[in-house]
């Protein structure tokens, strides 16, 4: 959201002072400001998102100057000026179309009238705007993956994509997206939460760290102490003007169904669960499943991703499906290059193995087709995928 601009067309000096002294309190910058009715011209040019003006221009009715305002800039949020309560004139301003009415002294009416229009910028600014997708992706236990499935699907997806991607880390517990991503930045979002009063475009572009033509990043708290603010609105917040700049927002929740996942889980629009074949990890992953969708969470926003798969195993697809009541939507081998990779601070090569797998899973996840090549087999084994599976 851009910074808020005001227009001023007040005669009256003494009340014109007040009100630009008012504004600047504020921080709202004045764009234009006449002594007499708005001149058309320099509305035009100047375009402010509120305009304030006299009760009783001279020289044409109140209806007649709404009107010729409202064909210079149909949307600017419109507010009278008066210095006394006057029911007539109120009415008067109403019908001709102004949103509202404020009274001398103008201090604690216009803070409020200003908030409400602000609010309603914003909401309509947001209408108007692409939305990008906000993708989760959590681990079932610790050790299943899903930092570097995120990681290395983000850089993947602004290269097929060529759309703007955020890779924004809220694991509270280990935090490894600056390390993987060698992130300079020190900001992260509790940042962008605490500056919510004066978040914009360009406030969010000097927190994150920009890693690739398309990929920007913002890293974990470095340091979440309980005297942090923790308010859930704020986050819905913060990632309604994210999601308003990103075609795709990939987010690292960390494991299980922690409080960071409760926060955000209206925010998501899908999330990818990420298991690795273990007992005790599918365990994990059938609660969290179970628990997703029992808070309403939507099953077909809701994807299983079985990684670290050795080539023999006896784990089917279909066996899983039943058991967690999600079919596989990935699988990921099990590959000795992670960790070296891991060893250097360096994501895996594109063309390694597991380098071609993260690129397919990327392809599925942005809505493209892939011709398998002859002799395909899933890490399974050589059969045939079932409904709704596919392995990469």
């Amino acid at each position: 959201m851009e910074p808020l601009t005001i227009g001023l067309a007040i005669a009256d000096e003494e009340l014109r002072r007040e009100t630009h002294a008012c504004v600047r309190l504020l921080g709202i910058r004045v764009v234009l400001e006449q002594a007499h009715p708005v001149e058309t011209l320099q509305l035009k040019r100047s375009n402010p998102d509120i305009l304030l003006i006299d009760a009783a221009p001279a020289g044409e009715s109140l209806e007649d100057q709404v009107r010729r305002i409202k064909t210079v800039s149909p949307h600017v949020k419109l507010a009278v000026i008066h210095r006394s309560l006057d029911a007539t004139l109120m009415v008067e301003a109403m019908r001709a179309g102004v949103e509202e009415f404020i009274l001398s002294p103008v201090g604690d009416m216009l803070r409020e009238v200003l908030g409400r229009f602000a609010a309603q910028i914003a909401e309509r600014d947001m209408a108007s705007r692409p939305t990008g997708k906000v993708v989760g992706f959590v681990s079932a236990q610790g050790g299943c993956g899903a930092t570097t499935l995120a990681c290395h699907l983000a850089a993947e997806l602004q290269r097929v994509k060529q759309q703007d991607i955020l890779l924004a880390d809220l694991d509270m517990e280990s935090g490894l997206v600056a390390f993987l991503m060698k992130t300079a930045t020190q900001f992260s979002v509790l940042d962008a939460v605490k500056n919510l009063h004066r978040l914009d475009q360009s406030l969010w572009k000097g927190l994150v760290s920009n890693e690739a033509p398309h990929l920007d990043v913002i890293p974990a708290p470095s340091g979440l102490t309980i005297s942090d603010v923790w308010n859930p609105a704020h986050f819905h917040e913060v990632f309604r003007l994210i999601r308003s700049l990103y075609g795709v927002v990939i987010v690292d929740l960390g494991r299980r169904l922690n409080p960071v996942v409760l926060t955000l889980l209206d925010d998501l629009d899908e999330i990818f669960l990420v298991s690795t074949p273990s007992i005790t990890a599918l365990y994990q992953a059938k609660r969290f499943v179970r628990q997703a969708l029992d808070m309403g969470f939507p099953r077909h926003h809701l994807h299983l991703v079985l990684n670290r798969v050795p080539k023999s195993s006896d784990f089917r697809p279909e066996e899983l499906e039943q058991s967690l009541g999600l079919p596989v939507y990935a699988e990921l081998s099990d590959r000795p290059e992670v960790e070296v990779a891991y060893r250097s601070g360096e994501l895996l090569p594109p063309n390694s193995v597991l380098g071609r797998q993260f690129s397919k899973l990327a392809m599925k996840m942005a809505g493209g087709r892939e011709e398998k090549p002859k002799g395909f087999a899933s890490w399974f084994g050589a059969r045939k995928a079932q409904p709704g599976y596919q392995s990469v």
